[in-house]
């Protein structure tokens, strides 16, 4: 049986944080599945719930069993074992050992900001993600964020109406739709974005599991917006981490008088980079100064929609029809027709096996 099946499995029994470390380093992982009870409690961190719950449950037929469930129910499953693994999350501390996915594939190419705030948005709050996800989808960003009420669901759907990719961190199972009012978002994270969550499936939301979450919104991304946020806010947790690993931490200045920027407004007292304009975003991320090079270039073209955004895939790197596939979100039918119509006029060439060049 392979380590990342053992290791999906152990997940799956939410055993005490030190054991299941001290497992993990292991030798070989598959000896957990034959320890007897005396020699799985010499392993450090031992309790004597999470040695039952292995003694319990482990079996060949069980671990395919629960493998099989997940494959019915989510879409990808990658673990830290995997060469898929998002690098960035490997240097975070406490890196999630595995990571449920549901939606399109996962794609981390390109500039990715996180964008977080208040479960209760004011209509300020709302303009001002409508203006910065607008803008970042004009220069092809990626959205992350939370998936919660407030502005974290409309930082999600601008990004979708406004065609960029946009992934949501959850801090349940990816099998459910918390919270329900975000039930039409949910249908349109699974066909036009992704969700992924790093607790196994079927997981109901605890109030510290959207802390914890925080962490894989600021390690996937490049820098984070918070918009709006209470003085004590979840979104401060996430701009703390963010600091914390190194990453570019942005904030809405707003008004002295709203409870909503009380946040906001001491992060920026704290250091962070108040964000008043997309030249602020673009002064400290280079790469999208780059981004807007490419839309430049793009508007030039006599290009369709579709047309535009395969090229801009190619522009960037992209030279395998899945890859092209994961960053646009078109069907694989779609991607090789254009990139045949883009082959007509000229603008790219298919060389097989070497893979699909700029003219």
């Amino acid at each position: 049986m392979e380590a990342r099946e053992i290791l999906i499995y152990l997940h799956s029994l939410f055993l005490n944080a030190q054991y299941f470390e001290a497992i993990l380093d292991l030798e070989n992982l598959e000896d957990i599945l034959y320890m007897d009870q005396e020699d799985l409690e010499k392993i450090p961190g031992a309790t004597t719930r999470s040695v039952e719950k292995i003694l319990e449950s482990r079996s060949k037929s069980y671990i395919q069993k629960l493998v099989e469930d997940i494959n019915k129910s989510a879409t990808n499953v990658i673990t830290i074992l995997d060469p898929a693994y998002p690098q960035s999350l490997r240097l975070i501390e406490s890196s999630p050992k595995v990571l449920y996915l549901k939606g399109l594939p996962l794609n981390l190419e390109g500039v990715k900001l996180g964008v977080v705030g208040a479960r209760k948005s004011t209509k300020y709050g709302q303009y001002a993600v409508e203006k910065f996800v607008g803008d970042l989808a004009d220069l092809g960003a990626t959205i992350i964020s939370g998936m919660a009420l407030g502005i974290d669901a409309l930082a999600h759907k601008n990004a979708l109406d406004k065609g960029t990719y946009t992934i949501g961190v959850l801090g349940t199972g990816v099998d459910l739709k918390y919270p329900a009012r975000n039930q039409r978002l949910f249908e349109r994270m699974y066909k036009e974005g992704t969700l992924i969550s790093e607790y196994p499936l079927g997981t109901e939301a605890k109030p510290y599991m959207f802390p914890e979450r925080n962490r894989i919104i600021s390690g996937l991304s490049d820098g984070v917006i918070v918009i709006e946020a209470k003085e004590k806010s979840g979104s401060l947790i996430t701009a703390r981490l963010a600091a914390e690993q190194g990453k570019e931490v942005f904030a809405v200045p707003g008004n002295i008088n709203s409870l909503y920027s009380v946040g906001t407004n001491r992060l920026i007292q704290d250091g962070a980079s108040p964000l008043l304009d997309i030249e602020d975003l673009k002064l400290a991320l280079p790469d999208l100064r780059e981004k807007e090079q490419i839309a430049m270039d793009l508007s030039c073209l006599d290009l369709s929609a579709e047309e535009a955004l395969v090229y801009q895939g190619i522009q960037e790197g992209l030279d395998k029809l899945d890859n092209l596939v994961a960053k646009t979100g078109l069907p694989v039918a779609t991607v090789s027709s254009t990139i045949i119509l883009l082959e007509m006029k000229g603008l790219v060439t298919d060389l097989g096996s070497l893979g699909i060049k700029l003219v």
